[in-house]
């Protein structure tokens, strides 16, 4: 005898399989982003004074000087962004970033999260750095010894050292963050970092065109595009499944 289950009846045998719903992280609101970027701010301007006043020719803080004082005359107008400085820039955004994310992100299970941003946006920031600069130390030395293909070598050789930094900083990165926090996801170079390499840019333009007004008007931008790193950490949330 065969005995044949309709439709209706299947119901009672056959469990229809239950989606997991996923859970979602409540997004930070407008007011905890605006403290995120007030503390990054911070950082980068508590940075630039501490370079300020330790400078061979230190400035002054109190803002009336500062104010009546002509931009280039200034210590932001004059400042040479060499790689100890960007560092130390970079370090007060990153910094500030987190500082904020720790006050303005209620939810401390994200906190590990900002930790391993920071960790990918400061080495994001000093890898193409440090490629650069040794690079183009190899591209002088070249063009001493080889005057005539020296030239192109010395032209190309920071290029290649922020390709290569580029590359080399993330997965070190990712390196750190399995040692460091026994994290295996291999974070992608994504777009926010890239703003991390405009002083990368700016550094391997002053060194293939050397005094040149361009290259040094577009590096006074630098401070503002290492906000976008801190404010990346302060932002950053663990994901959910």
């Amino acid at each position: 005898m065969v005995v044949s289950l309709s439709n209706n009846n299947s119901k009672y045998f056959l469990k229809p399989v239950q989606q997991q719903s996923v859970q979602e992280q409540p997004k930070l609101t407008k007011n905890e982003k605006l403290g995120i970027r007030l503390t990054t701010a911070a950082g980068i301007l508590a940075s630039l004074a501490i370079l300020a006043k330790t400078s061979k020719t230190p400035y002054s803080l109190k803002i009336s000087k500062m104010v009546s004082t002509p931009f280039k005359d200034t210590f932001l107008g004059k400042v040479d962004y060499n790689v100890k400085n960007v560092l130390a820039v970079g370090a007060g955004s990153c910094l500030g970033g987190l500082l904020g994310g720790v006050l303005f992100d209620k939810n401390k299970n994200n906190r590990q999260a900002k930790l391993r941003e920071a960790l990918v946006q400061y080495t994001n920031i000093a890898m193409p750095i440090a490629t650069v600069h040794y690079m183009s130390k190899l591209g002088e030395f070249c063009s001493n010894k080889m005057p005539k293909g020296g030239k192109f070598l010395n032209a190309i050789a920071p290029i290649i050292g922020l390709g290569v930094g580029i590359v080399a900083g993330n997965r070190l990165a990712n390196k750190l963050n399995q040692l460091i926090f026994h994290n295996k996801d291999n974070r992608p170079v994504e777009l926010t970092d890239m703003s991390a390499h405009l002083d990368d840019i700016c550094m391997t333009s002053q060194y293939i065109v050397k005094d040149n007004i361009l290259t040094k008007s577009a590096s006074r931008f630098i401070p503002l595009a290492l906000m976008v790193a801190g404010c990346e950490i302060g932002k950053k949330q663990e994901k959910t499944n």
